[in-house]
């Protein structure tokens, strides 16, 4: 089966050159955020007064919602979700992710290099595993019932910016309203979101510096 983090992945990548539709922080932070929303939904921890608590501490037999979970039960404070989903978003998980969906067969993997930069991309082995992903979440859109798992994985979808992508045959404003609708409670998406946001406020912030100093320098130097 497979998890949320593996179910973006494969929406977050392009069918026929395994590309990425979105930036890696964008979606090393879903991907965080998809593993917290299946802890959730597994019934492993709980969100209580905006904190994130550990439920059940029995393991799932998945090595990074295990490691997740032992690192929620150790940490002995409870912490807002958008905290965990900074803490665990790192590259190494997303690779160790598309690593699985290669090993069972869904991804294949190319390594291609430009004089001595090498880039990884991975295209569909299998593309039934999305096809049966995308009508799923396609009926939901469509106005069919959201269960938890799709309505989990929707609002993930949209924190990371990633609907318009994914879906760009849906009418924008159809596309909006219902997300809008099924993501409205799902808090591990609201983490997404404000993690990400915080990263492009830095990487503003540092941009401004960056301009200022280069700016004065030159005014100095004149």
């Amino acid at each position: 089966m497979l998890t949320l983090a593996d179910e973006l992945l494969l929406l977050a990548l392009r069918e026929e050159d395994g590309s990425a539709l979105i930036g890696s922080a964008e979606l090393d932070c879903g991907v965080a955020g998809a593993l917290l929303a299946e802890l959730a939904l597994a019934e492993r921890v709980r969100l209580v007064d905006g904190r994130v608590v550990a439920a059940d501490r029995s393991p799932l037999g998945d090595p990074d919602l295990d490691g997740l979970l032992a690192s929620i039960t150790a940490d002995g404070k409870p912490r807002k979700a958008e905290q965990w989903v900074s803490r665990t978003r790192r590259d190494q998980i997303r690779k160790r992710r598309l690593g699985r969906l290669v090993a069972i067969g869904v991804l294949e993997e190319r390594e291609h290099k430009f004089l001595f930069f090498k880039h990884t991309t991975f295209p569909e082995r299998d593309p039934r595993p999305e096809q049966e992903l995308r009508a799923r979440l396609r009926a939901v859109l469509d106005g069919a019932p959201a269960d938890e798992r799709s309505g989990a994985l929707l609002a993930i979808v949209h924190a990371c910016r990633l609907d318009r992508k994914a879906f760009p045959d849906v009418d924008g404003k159809v596309l909006r309203r219902r997300v809008k609708e099924i993501t409205e409670e799902q808090w591990a998406g609201r983490a997404v979101a404000k993690v990400i946001a915080s990263i492009h406020a830095a990487v503003m912030a540092a941009t401004s510096a960056a301009v200022v100093a280069s700016n004065a320098a030159t005014m100095s130097s004149g």
